[in-house]
């Protein structure tokens, strides 16, 4: 399972572009406002001839696991690639028609250069910094999802620009990658399917499921369609009474063998104690 990967998508477009902001003019947390998608980006329908428009796609890359102790195995501290791809996207004359206007990635200068690095600080303000949006508990504090998944435990970010293939001219766009610390999947052993909808998922989801999908009804269908597909391992026999034999071994040290104490305790303990 890697349903933390979701949950860290999720949480980072929703800081990025609020769900309750779509329809309106904002104000965004970037300059990107309602461009920014998540995995892929969509079409871009409000995109003038000759126009440009600030575009983030998020994406969850490469993702490893630390054992937590030192047998391993789970619960392990995963680190993952949490990749922000800023580009300027520009509708311009194809080079095959002059005719034909196409979507593509602008060909960098100073304003564009400056553009990228403000929507880039942007990033870093609204999922380290702000304040606003969707909030969860984590113990006695109040977080932003955001921040409640991960413990705003970032390092290595880092920041790289794209050239074309064959001019090595270079492009309006840079890939911005940061080293993330999420909780991993964690099952409490609840047998799967007598719990409903969102309580069939494990922790980190868990508990930012309902708030994610109260966000968008697109987050809701997404969720609502992961829940139901849950694996369902089959349901543990409940155990209802444990047996005890005590065997009182006198001094001269002999064994006989056999049980001389025996009690039968009902459970659960708390419930019904016998001696």
């Amino acid at each position: 399972m890697a349903l933390y990967r979701t949950a860290l998508r999720l949480a980072t477009v929703e800081a990025l572009r609020p769900a309750k902001l779509l329809g309106t003019q904002g104000p965004w947390p970037t300059l990107a406002g309602a461009c920014v998608f998540d995995t892929r980006i969509d079409p871009i329908e409000d995109l003038a001839q000759g126009g440009r428009k600030p575009v983030i796609a998020v994406y969850t890359e490469g993702d490893i696991g630390y054992g937590s102790q030192k047998r391993g195995g789970p619960p392990f501290r995963r680190e993952v690639d949490l990749v922000f791809e800023i580009s300027s996207i520009e509708l311009a004359p194809s080079d095959a028609d002059p005719g034909v206007f196409v979507a593509g990635v602008s060909w960098t200068d100073a304003e564009l250069e400056a553009t990228l690095d403000r929507i880039e600080t942007e990033i870093y303000y609204a999922l380290l910094f702000a304040t606003r949006g969707p909030t969860m508990k984590v113990g006695e504090l109040t977080k932003t999802v955001w921040r409640a998944l991960t413990g705003s435990m970032v390092s290595d970010p880092r920041s790289h620009p794209h050239r074309s293939s064959e001019e090595g001219a270079r492009y309006a766009m840079r890939t911005l990658t940061w080293k993330v610390q999420v909780a991993d999947d964690w099952f409490d052993g609840s047998p799967r399917e007598q719990l409903k909808g969102f309580d069939r998922f494990p922790e980190p989801l868990r508990s930012a499921a309902q708030i994610l999908s109260d966000c968008s009804l697109a987050n809701a269908r997404l969720l609502g369609g992961l829940a139901d597909g849950m694996p369902a391992p089959p349901p543990l026999p409940r155990l209802k009474k444990v047996g005890l034999d005590i065997e009182i071994i006198p001094r001269s040290g002999k064994r006989s063998g056999a049980a001389n104490v025996s009690a039968l305790i009902g459970l659960p303990l708390w419930t019904e104690r016998r001696s």
